[in-house]
Formats: structure tokens, sequence, C-alpha cells
């Protein structure tokens, strides 16, 4: 299963991906292929804005993401995005959104 969890203090400050789908095998799992091609943009664009991203065979962890309206908005399409994907395929992703407001 693909584990999405983002972190957020009043803003979105860091997410990880980690985990496979294991909905079909190596180069045929669309799923996969969906989540891995729309954090990976996510996580350019963020790098881009000096945000730290770390990538490895099955995880991705974006910290330090700026709190401005670009960077923001990237996030939450990339959360409504898997959200979108969690909904069909839930048992081969889940997303969670972890709040400290304190």
């Amino acid at each position: 299963m693909i584990k999405c969890t983002f972190f957020k203090h009043g803003f979105f400050e860091k997410f990880t991906i980690t985990g496979h789908s294991l909905f079909d095998k190596k180069g045929k799992d669309i799923i996969c292929a969906a989540v891995s091609t729309v954090s990976q943009h996510t996580a350019r664009f963020l790098a881009k804005k000096g945000a730290k991203v770390k990538i490895k065979e099955g995880y991705l962890k974006v910290d330090n993401i700026r709190n401005d309206e670009n960077s923001q908005l990237f996030v939450e399409e990339l959360l409504e995005t898997l959200r979108d994907l969690e909904e069909q395929y839930s048992k081969f992703i889940k997303v969670e959104v972890k709040n400290d407001e304190n």
C-alpha cells in the first residue's frame, strides 16, 4: 500500500509518500505510476522554491515547504489528486493530513 502523509501547522510544511500499491507488477502498476508522476512533479517545483527533497525507491519526502501562495497551491493540488486516487483505489493508497494547530 502507498501511504501519503501531509503535515500541516497552519500551512503545509512537509509530506511523505512511502510504499508500493502492489496493484500490478512493476512497469504495469497504474496507481504507482500516477502517484509517482504527480508527486515528483510537485516535488520538483517545490525544490525550485527551496524545499528539501529526498527520493529513493518507494520513498519521497518533501520538507521545508515555503508558506507562499504557489507552493501551498501545488501541495493542495497534490493532496486533492491523491485523494481522488484513494477514492477509486482505497485498497492500494491511503492519504492523511496531520494537523498540528497548537
